[in-house]
């Protein structure tokens, strides 16, 4: 009897030793840094949280169901250094000629808009505008308002922000004038098949090492839903157009992967 309350003890131990030692090593995981983009804010915290949604708890942070978190709420955070963007809804009233619908969204691209409010996608040659609407005159906070088929009379300066993105960089976010928040990218493949998706032309690297079309347009890779192939965006590297799209757009919807030549450093 005591030979087997021995045994007992001693299995006892073991099992509180193996608890021990796997809380210690749970204690020295490191944690990761995720930076969170709310409301043109960021906010940054060291984490043990291995999805977006337990880092947004461990934040404090709370997102209501119209919200839309890029990159998914359960989605898992696959680095140490993590960007999480928040896009909170909002009502919005679309204008499209003789159309007026206000949608309840979180949605940010023209497009994307359009495309809940029940109107038509934006053609590359339409004209879309944000502004701040009146909630008692609009019921609105915010009015989008379609032109279509009205060529662009100001030609935007080609070149890059004051903060573009680099090579070093690797990915940054960059915030358009319209105050939506990005996740660039670049990659550096030929663009041969893919700069002829908006007609005959070339392309050539600009003395920053971006891929450019003959207008002078960075060639972007992007969410065509969001962006229709061919159409402008900003980004910070300066005004760029639609040729191209990639899985990133599953992962982050307003993401843009800009072509460069920052690789392969051979002209192409």
């Amino acid at each position: 009897m005591q030979k087997r309350r021995l045994f007992i003890g001693l299995m006892a131990l073991a099992a509180a030793i193996v608890l021990l030692l796997a809380f210690m090593l749970a204690q020295s995981k490191p944690g990761r840094l995720v930076t969170f983009h709310d409301r043109g804010e960021d906010r940054v915290i060291l984490t043990r949280a291995t999805t977006v949604k337990a880092a947004l708890e461990d934040a404090n942070i709370t997102v209501a169901p119209q919200d839309v978190v890029e990159p998914a709420i359960d989605s898992d955070l696959e680095s140490s250094d993590s960007a999480v963007i928040i896009f909170r809804s909002r009502p919005v009233l679309v204008i499209d000629g003789s159309f007026r619908q206000k949608v309840v969204t979180a949605l940010a691209a023209p497009n994307e808009i359009a495309l809940a409010a029940g109107t038509t996608a934006l053609a590359s040659d339409d004209k879309a505008s944000v502004a701040e609407g009146s909630l008692v005159a609009d019921g609105a906070g915010q009015v989008l308002t379609i032109e279509r088929k009205i060529p662009v009379v100001a030609v935007p300066e080609k070149k890059p922000t004051a903060n573009p993105l680099t090579a070093s960089k690797g990915a940054h976010i960059f915030v358009d004038t319209n105050g939506v928040p990005h996740r660039e990218t670049y990659y550096d493949l030929p663009m041969n098949i893919a700069i002829g998706a908006c007609g005959p032309g070339d392309y050539t690297i600009r003395y920053d090492g971006a891929k450019i079309d003959k207008d002078g347009y960075v060639l972007v890779a992007a969410n065509y839903r969001a962006y229709p192939k061919c159409s402008v965006v900003e980004t910070s590297m300066g005004p760029g157009k639609v040729y191209d799209t990639g899985g990133f757009a599953l992962r982050y919807p307003h993401g843009f992967d800009l072509a460069t030549d920052w690789t392969n450093f051979n002209g192409r």
